[in-house]
C-alpha cells in the first residue's frame, strides 16, 4: 500500500485535525516537528520526506545537521540525482535510494554522512532509528499497547501514555519489524559529545536527556 503523507506549516494542532488523522491509517508511521536549520522554511522542505525507489518506498525524519551535505549533494547531482528540497536531510534519501533497504546497505549509507543526526526511517517492512556515533542529538525508545515508538524527546511518550524504555545509544541503530526490536552498531566508536543546547534551548523542560531533566 502506498505511504500516506500529510505535511503543512504551523503548530501540530493547526496541521492535524481529526479528519486528517482519520486518513492516516496503517501499522507504522513517522511524525516530524522542527523549524528549519538548513534550507528555507517552506512547505517543500517539510518532513518527513517520502520517495519511491526501485526497491520500494522510503520515508525519513531527521533531527540534526550534516556537515558534509553540500559535498555529498554536489557529487550526487553530478551523477544525475535531482533534488526537490534545499535541506540536508534529502541527501540521505538519495544515498539510500541507490541501495537496497536491507540493513547492510543502510549502514553503508549512514557511514557516508557526517555531523549530528538522529533519524527515523521507514521502509515497507520496518522502522529504523539511528543516532550518530557522537550522540549529538537525543533519541529514545518506548512501548505502547504492545508496539514500539521512537522519539527525540521523552515528553512525547508522556503525551501518548507510552512507556519510556531507554535512550538509543550514540552510534546505535535500532531496527523495529514484525519480529520485534534489535540493535546494530555500524559506526566506529567516538567520544560522546551530547549538545548542551538540548538542556538550555531545544528540549522541553519535562523531557529527560542522558538521564537528566
Amino acid at each position: 500500500m502506498p505511504f500516506k503523507r500529510h505535511v503543512a506549516m504551523g503548530l501540530v494542532s493547526q496541521v492535524f485535525g481529526e479528519s486528517d488523522l482519520a486518513k492516516l491509517t496503517g501499522s507504522r508511521a513517522i511524525g516530524h516537528v522542527r523549524y528549519s536549520t538548513t534550507g528555507s522554511s517552506n512547505l517543500t522542505n517539510a518532513q518527513p520526506f517520502v520517495v519511491n525507489t526501485a526497491r520500494g518506498q522510503i520515508a525519513i525524519g531527521h533531527n540534526g545537521n550534516l556537515v558534509n551535505a553540500a559535498i555529498l549533494r554536489e557529487d550526487l547531482e553530478e551523477e544525475g540525482s535531482i533534488f526537490q528540497t534545499t535541506v540536508d536531510s534529502e541527501v540521505i534519501l538519495h544515498l539510500l535510494a541507490r541501495h537496497s533497504t536491507e540493513a547492510g546497505s543502510v549502514f553503508s549509507t549512514l557511514r557516508q554522512v557526517q555531523g549530528a543526526f538522529s533519524l527515523v526511517m521507514m521502509s515497507e517492512r520496518e522502522v529504523i532509528g539511528v543516532r550518530d556515533p557522537f550522540g549529538f542529538r537525543p533519541l529514545s525508545l518506548g512501548r505502547i499497547d504492545g508496539g514500539w515508538v521512537l522519539s527525540s524527546e521523552t515528553c512525547a511518550f508522556d503525551l501518548i501514555k507510552a512507556e519510556f524504555v531507554r535512550e538509543v545509544e550514540p552510534g546505535e541503530v535500532v531496527i523495529i519489524d514484525e519480529n520485534g526490536v534489535r540493535s546494530e552498531w555500524p559506526f566506529k566508536e567516538e567520544r560522546k559529545a551530547f549538545c548542551v543546547f538540548e538542556y538550555v534551548y531545544f528540549a522541553r523542560a519535562d523531557s529527560n536527556n542522558d538521564g537528566l531533566s
